[in-house]
């Protein structure tokens, strides 16, 4: 049987950003952007400028870059690399989705469109989708209630099948949580106060019971990792165009009215963000004017940056953007990392570990801890040692320790760990000596710690898999398992859907004789590292979008088996393991060139050996 050391180093770590995250969102927060990019807009003509908010000196600029035509009334959405607009008038009706790269600040066309063409809609996105709602055209005039999907990772367009709540609303703006998005107020017959909610996991769409406090449209919306904010717009009750800022709180799903509103009453603006500030820019008085304001969402009062536009811009739209392919990792300082008797911290930026102040209570210690995280804890589960259905939870904000007591459905060790989206985690597999191989798949709802078993089985029994995550999927590669008389592995790379929660396999990763791999992802690409039985140092990548698997060309400097990686925005590191005999060595892959490399620090000696989860 294919047992490491007797200790298998499963995935490990939890990346702490230097932003106080409060919530389970792990790549949906703008923490790394640079600028902010308000595209076209009426000045009040309509216009095919491109204008740059560097957010680090809040200057703004035209760039070089302008659009293939005119065009005001539309929507805009980011990604990790693109910015996309749609709709609008340019100058005609139009359907088209363009964008913005935000690597060179050029313009193209991705070559899939609205299914129709028109104006003033709305557009909300999680890490995977883009989602443009609501809208009109003239004449006939007809109102759309309908969505069209965004498939970022393709740029494929789709009718997910779920309709903004009404008779079809254009002017509505949107913010978006880590797992929600929402449109809100708008116009049909007439303006309303509602708030419509798109679940990213399910794509169901409902009115929430508290909407607006007044009614509302033409209003430009803004987002921290706690609330979103509603500014500025139209409403019926006099004096009619608005400076109130309506704030929704993302766990209660209430929405309030700040003290503090704008300086100025304004419609039609546009809005972009740093982690630090939504900034306000342009709209109507009802005269165009070229005025920025900033909302700082530390203590929610607005000043002036003392730069405007360079020109008078309403009916623009705005994106944040010019951020590394680690987005939503935004900018983390360190991993945490369990051994068998204690959690250390390895520092990203001196790339040196160290002990924390936490000791495990002792339940949970031993091989083959399944591990599950989100932004606020890491879930330890089973025990290598005797075997149970206990867990213990991390606080990664006090680095404390809680005991959880019986977790697991059933008992069992060598979890396969850390398969997750924004709301849920997932193991999968498992094993109960000395024979029994599982093919379970648990399911951890964050919100109330509750683990269960769901319907769905993997196609393969088995342990030592390493997992990959999107906000869509969840990949699970390889394995090994106990088939009497001998062992057997596989090297099926099986794909969960996280909507259905439904399993199919979608490829393979190489080769058939291996298990003990380390795992390391950013937004774009997952690697698989080393691995034994024979023991090799090859480093395999697969691209998230296309679901290919390849060799990069750089492998690890030595053959190593049961290591850990740690991902932060720019590197995964590969700590530790076998090679056959125990290493202390950590090595920095550089997600941007793909090569591999010996840092001068080692792990504490030791240390080799972890039950760990991978990271958000």
């Amino acid at each position: 049987m294919a047992i490491v050391g007797d200790v298998f180093g499963l995935n490990a770590v939890y990346d702490r950003q230097v932003e106080n995250v409060e919530n389970n969102n792990f790549a949906s927060w703008p923490e790394s952007n640079s600028f902010g990019y308000l595209i076209g807009g009426q000045i009040p003509a309509a216009s095919s400028h491109i204008n740059k908010l560097d957010f680090s000196t809040d200057s703004i600029t035209f760039i070089s870059s302008v659009l293939p035509s005119t065009i005001i009334r539309h929507s805009a959405l980011s990604s990790d690399l693109y910015g996309y607009y749609a709709g609008g008038l340019a100058p005609t009706y139009s359907n088209v989705i363009s964008r913005l790269d935000f690597s060179n600040e050029t313009i193209s066309l991705p070559g899939n469109n609205l299914a129709s063409a028109k104006v003033n809609l709305a557009a909300t996105s999680s890490d995977s989708y883009g989602y443009f709602g609501g809208g009109y055209s003239s004449p006939p005039t007809v109102y759309y209630c309908n969505i069209d999907r965004l498939d970022i990772s393709n740029e494929t367009v789709s009718n997910p099948g779920n309709l903004v709540p009404g008779a079809g609303k254009r002017y509505m703006t949107t913010v978006e949580s880590a797992s929600h998005g929402y449109f809100a107020g708008g116009a049909t017959s007439p303006i309303v106060c509602t708030i419509s909610r798109i679940d990213f996991t399910s794509e169901t769409l409902t009115d929430l019971a508290n909407g607006l406090p007044t009614t509302r449209s033409t209003a430009s919306g803004v987002s921290n990792q706690s609330y979103g904010y509603i500014v500025g717009g139209f409403s019926p009750v006099a004096p009619g165009i608005t400076c109130t800022i309506s704030r929704l709180d993302f766990t209660s799903e209430t929405s309030t009215d700040l003290a503090n509103g704008l300086p100025t009453a304004t419609e039609v603006s546009s809005i972009s963000s740093s982690s630090s500030f939504g900034y306000h820019m342009g709209g109507q008085i009802p005269t165009i004017v070229p005025t920025i304001f900033r909302l700082d969402f530390s203590n929610e009062t607005i000043s002036n940056p003392g730069n405007g536009l360079p020109i008078a811009t309403s009916r623009a739209a705005a994106v944040s953007g010019g951020t590394s392919v680690a987005r939503g990792k935004g900018y983390k300082t360190y991993g945490y990392i369990s051994t068998i008797t204690a959690y250390m911290r390895l520092d990203f930026t001196t790339e040196t570990a160290a002990d924390t102040s936490a000791s495990s209570p002792g339940s949970i210690q031993g091989p083959g801890v399944g591990v599950i995280s989100n932004n606020n804890y890491g879930y330890f589960a089973g025990n290598g040692a005797s075997i149970t259905k206990d867990a213990e939870r991390l606080d990664f904000s006090s680095e404390s320790l809680t005991s959880m007591g019986e977790f697991l459905p059933i008992e069992m060790y060598y979890i396969s760990p850390n398969i997750k989206n924004s709301n849920y985690g997932y193991q999968v597999g498992g094993f109960y000596p000395p024979s029994l191989e599982y093919s379970n798949v648990r399911r951890l709802e964050f919100s109330s710690e509750v683990f269960s078993d769901i319907p769905t089985v993997m196609p393969e029994k088995g342990r030592y898999r390493q997992n990959f995550s999107t906000q869509s999927y969840g990949y699970t590669m390889g394995g090994y398992y106990y088939d009497a008389p001998g062992d057997d592995w596989f090297s099926t790379i099986s794909r969960l859907d996280f909507i259905s929660e439904t399993v199919s396999i979608i490829g393979s990763i190489g080769p058939a004789t291996c298990d003990g791999r380390a795992a390391v992802q950013n937004n774009l690409n997952g690697y698989v590292c080393g691995g034994s039985f024979p023991y090799i140092n090859t480093v395999y990548k697969m691209e998230f979008a296309t679901e290919n698997v390849s060799t990069p060309g750089n492998n690890l400097p030595i053959t190593v088996s049961a290591a850990n990686a740690l991902p932060d925005m720019h590197y995964g590191y590969i700590c530790g393991g076998n090679t056959p005999t125990s290493t202390s060595n950590i090595f920095r892959l550089d997600f941007s060139t793909e090569s591999v490399s010996d840092t001068t620090n080692n792990l504490p000696a030791g240390t080799n050996f972890f039950n760990i989860g991978t990271p958000n």
